[in-house]
């Protein structure tokens, strides 16, 4: 190994020296836009590094291609830095920052900041590895193959089928390619290795459809005997981080943070990692951990484009579809939603990039459908009497539903498009809102005026939905808001119980408390203690409409 490192340092002294592509020549900027950035500049940064330590150039790609796109601004919720998610000694398994930095005699935050270095200090890795393993030879640069146990110790996993995974993964982007920013791998055939077509592990997947079980941590979930009808909610999350490192950050007893499912962005395989009688720690919120399935979505919000893939569309909803069908749950926005709709959310994740039309179609079989709600009520939509029996009638299709003794009346699974709810209620002249379908909750009341005092048209829109009408977000929603609110970010959020004096208590559950104002993003972050205000009033709230299909 010693010849290995004195050659990695001189090597480092010579190209600081003469380095032309380095980011600080003007070479290496990029734009902040995603859209137009060009990532052709770093194409000889690899070759270079290749060469230099006589490793293969498509493996190399590869290893960055698997932990962030080639993407060298990225910064996963586990603390890993830019392209090859280099971690901090306290960011789980994985490459490890302070190990690649020791190896190019440069400083941690020279490699955050300089992307050819982190090339260069990834060659170094992968070559220490190779030689560790032969001996203090290398193999041949174009035998890929024989790479194979290299690629794995690159890993930084322990647990050998988290390296397997890892490998796998790699080994597949070499033989199909990958290509963004204008900056390309070409298909690399390999040599088979029997270890490359080995049958996926068994599994005790409660989803026929996962490819493998591997338990996260007990330290990062509650152990519970849940059933189909404490079940209500599915939650969406994006990891901020790659699908095999989220995997590994689970396992990780100090993230205090879980999902029962991962899925993979290149194509939607699924790993189980808690079982879904038992709590997982995502949501933010202890009362919707209580009462939900949480799915981690490889990627980043950021790049949506480059993570967000037909393939993860196609495997996460047929994931949902099957866990909808087994817990009883409605097929609607209601109840399939993403982090950021958790009251009280501190995470904006799945992000704006996320494609609710096409995923909500996907399961639901093909036709994305709202719901409308609303309240008739006297004069006022505010603060008049709910009109409790009041007819209301769709004018496009002539279908009619009454206000129910809860105050409201409620029209499900209607296709897209615009609508007028029309009421009336004895006494009174007939009232009207209009209002353009969404997928999810819609809301769109009315206030009717007794007879020979004309008619009070609503609109549906920001004035809808106040104090009292629990309004969505983005409808005007006031004090008893149960409906999403806007869009944006990233990541899990662990969301353990705390015991708040007067709250729901969990039983027994393992891990610390952490304060509420920890309010770190992704995949990564703690759980946090659920607020009373935050406690089941919320639920209650959204549970109240909930229904059942036969």
């Amino acid at each position: 190994m010693l010849p290995l490192l004195l050659f990695a340092g001189l090597a480092h002294a010579s190209a600081l020296a003469t380095d032309p592509l380095s980011p600080a020549s003007g070479l290496g900027e990029w734009p902040a836009s995603e859209a137009d950035r060009d990532l052709r500049w770093l194409g000889p940064h690899f070759s270079r590094a290749a060469a230099e330590f006589q490793v293969p150039r498509p493996l190399l790609m590869a290893l960055a291609w698997e932990a962030s796109r080639w993407d060298p601004e990225v910064v996963s919720q586990w603390g890993g830095y830019g392209l090859y998610d280099l971690r901090e000694e306290d960011g789980g398994d994985g490459p490890r920052l302070e190990d690649a930095a020791m190896l190019l005699g440069v400083s941690p935050d020279d490699l955050v900041d300089d992307p050819g270095l982190q090339i260069r200090a990834a060659a170094a890795m992968l070559a220490r590895s190779a030689a560790v393993r032969g001996d203090g030879r290398l193999p041949p640069v174009d035998d890929l193959g024989a790479w194979l146990t290299a690629v794995a110790s690159f890993s930084g996993r322990h647990a050998p089928n988290l390296q397997d995974m890892y490998a796998h993964y790699v080994y597949d982007v070499v033989e199909h390619g990958a290509a963004r920013g204008g900056l390309r791998l070409p298909p690399t055939p390999v040599e088979r290795i029997d270890w490359l077509d080995l049958p996926p592990p068994p599994t005790s997947c409660d989803y026929s459809g996962c490819y493998q079980f591997i338990n996260a941590s007990s330290s990062n979930y509650s152990n519970y005997s849940r059933g189909a009808a404490d079940i209500s909610y599915v939650v969406v999350h994006t990891v901020q981080g790659s699908y095999s490192g989220c995997i590994s950050w689970f396992q990780n007893s100090s993230a205090e943070v879980s999902a029962h499912y991962v899925v993979r962005s290149s194509d939607g395989q699924v790993t189980q990692m808690v079982k879904e009688e038992d709590v997982a720690w995502h949501a933010g919120n202890w009362d919707y951990n209580l009462a939900s399935v949480g799915i981690e979505h490889e990627g980043y919000v950021e790049s949506p484009d480059e993570w967000y893939t037909d393939a993860m569309y196609s495997g996460s909803a047929a994931l949902v579809s099957d866990i909808i069908a087994r817990n009883g749950i409605p097929a609607s926005r209601d109840y399939i939603i993403g982090h950021i709709e958790v009251p009280g959310a501190t995470h904006t994740d799945p992000g704006t990039g996320w494609d609710w039309d096409t995923y909500m179609s996907l399961i639901s079989g093909g036709e994305v459908t709202g719901d409308v709600i609303g309240v008739v009520a006297d004069s006022d939509i505010y603060s008049g009497d709910r009109l409790v029996g009041a007819t209301v009638r769709i004018a496009e299709t002539g279908e009619t539903t009454t206000v129910e003794g809860d105050g409201y009346y409620r029209f499900y699974d209607l296709p897209l498009g615009s609508y007028t709810m029309v009421a009336s209620y004895p006494g009174y002249d007939e009232g009207s809102c209009a209002k353009e379908l969404a997928s999810g909750t819609n809301w769109c009341s009315i206030a009717l005026l007794p007879g020979g005092g004309g008619t009070e048209t609503g609109d549906g829109g920001a004035t809808d939905g106040g104090a009292t009408d629990g309004g969505t977000a983005g409808d005007g929603g006031g004090g008893t808001d149960t409906g999403p609110a806007t869009d944006g970010g990233a990541g899990s959020d662990g969301g353990a119980p705390g015991g708040d004096p007067g709250g729901p208590g969990p039983v027994s559950p393992p891990g610390g408390v952490v304060a509420l104002d920890d309010t770190r993003a992704g995949c990564a972050t703690a759980p946090a203690r659920a607020a009373a205000w935050l406690g089941l009033a919320p639920l209650l709230g959204l549970l109240l409409g909930r229904r059942r299909r036969a």
